[in-house]
């Protein structure tokens, strides 16, 4: 069956009833039988039982779209509910139940699905006037950075030595598009535009920080995505679709409702600006009421002291301060999301990757950016770490390194 096929109704009622026990009959509440909720890669059924449970039925009906091929939607399935079932036995209290889910089309509703418990409460807007008390802006932050640490506590995995951490991790991930620029297998990424975010990773990187400890992220930690009710309590987080297990200082990162990037396809999409050093600088910097809320942010984790019995929370939670508090942490953010994102990869690049806007230690780095000496290096440290001796690997990538 197609990605893009419609879902018929009475099969996802069937499929609920199919997996209670005792066969209890579900319908659709929220107006979710008339407009599903649109994850962007998944839509979601709200289904309630006579016994007041509900559950959520999420279908992956765009995931092969944006995926790139529908033979990865029953593994972007199986990832999801692996992330869940982990969170589950970590006994994390903020993600939703796994309750079932099909990688194949050989069922019911003839499409990979999943289904969680239901999240109760709504979407948290945040914006820089809403919500408008200072009271309830606290409280939300306050929240999140608990939820954030325990998120990490409950998920702390030491790599053994000789594991990549955070430095080979992001190269690693950074040498992967390189690869498929290199062999045409994603002409959307330009080599040389590759070679130049390779060689900036290394700028994101606080080695004070660096261990060989990683944790689960959420990565997707953006306002619609924290669940609250009417009195702002946080009453959960979805969203877990793209979650992964990083080093630990990526995963303190800013989260992205707290976060300068472009909002928008369109605005991923944009023409570079005729002046990038202005943009990048006036780009980079916080609206008032962000620098306010992330102060808040910072004076909580300052707030956290010694304790025995919450050893691993405070050594969290003053990581989490020191990689907010960088002068450069806008900056850092997007080359790290760079990593993982297709769009937002074009947008730093067509922007001179922002450099300009930099005030740290990145200053080093802006003379002759990006150098060809530079960028030969890179080339040389990727065919090292790659280990490839495909000669027309080279020629592409030092043809890229030459070109103007």
């Amino acid at each position: 069956m197609a990605s893009d096929s419609p879902i018929a109704l009475d099969a996802i009622l069937a499929l609920a009833s199919s997996i209670r026990d005792d066969g209890a009959p579900a319908t659709f509440c929220f107006g979710t039988d008339e407009k599903p909720f649109d994850s962007g890669y998944s839509q979601i059924y709200a289904l309630k039982f006579l016994d007041n449970v509900t559950w959520a039925v999420e279908i992956p009906v765009q995931a092969g779209k944006s995926l790139g091929r529908e033979a990865a939607v029953g593994a972007f399935v199986e990832s999801h509910a692996t992330t869940l079932t982990q969170l589950d036995k970590s006994g994390f209290r903020w993600s939703p139940k796994l309750i079932r889910h099909d990688t194949g089309h050989d069922n019911l509703i003839k499409h990979p699905y999943l289904v969680l418990s239901w999240i109760h409460g709504t979407e948290l807007e945040w914006t820089d006037t809403v919500p408008s008390k200072p009271q309830n802006r606290e409280k939300i932050l306050r929240q999140v950075v608990d939820i954030r640490l325990e998120l990490a506590e409950c998920t702390m995995d030491l790599r053994p030595e000789g594991s990549e951490p955070t430095l080979e991790f992001l190269t690693s991930v950074v040498d992967g598009k390189i690869m498929r620029a290199a062999t045409g297998k994603e002409p959307s990424f330009g080599i040389r535009d590759c070679l130049t975010h390779r060689a900036l990773v290394r700028h994101v990187v606080n080695n004070a920080l660096d261990s060989e400890l990683f944790v689960l992220s959420h990565e997707a930690l953006a306002a619609h995505n924290i669940i609250v009710d009417s009195d702002y309590n946080i009453t959960g987080l979805v969203g877990w679709a793209f979650a992964r297990t990083i080093p630990m200082q990526l995963a303190l990162r800013l989260p992205r409702f707290l976060a300068i990037e472009p909002d928008s396809a369109r605005e991923t999409a944009s023409q570079p600006p005729p002046d990038i050093p202005a943009f990048a600088k006036k780009y980079l910097q916080p609206s008032p009421a962000l620098m306010a809320d992330r102060q808040l942010v910072l004076s909580y984790l300052s707030s956290f002291r010694d304790d025995p019995d919450q050893r691993w929370r405070v050594i969290l939670a003053r990581s989490m301060k020191d990689v907010l508090s960088d002068i450069d942490a806008n900056w850092r953010y997007l080359i790290i999301e760079a990593c993982f994102g297709r769009g937002l990869h074009a947008w730093l690049a067509n922007r001179s990757w922002l450099v300009d806007g930099t005030e740290g230690v990145i200053a080093d780095f802006l003379v002759d950016f990006p150098s060809e000496k530079e960028l030969v290096r890179q080339v040389e440290e990727f065919l090292e770490a790659d280990d490839t001796e495909d000669e027309s690997i080279r020629e592409a990538l030092l043809a890229a390194v030459n070109s103007s």
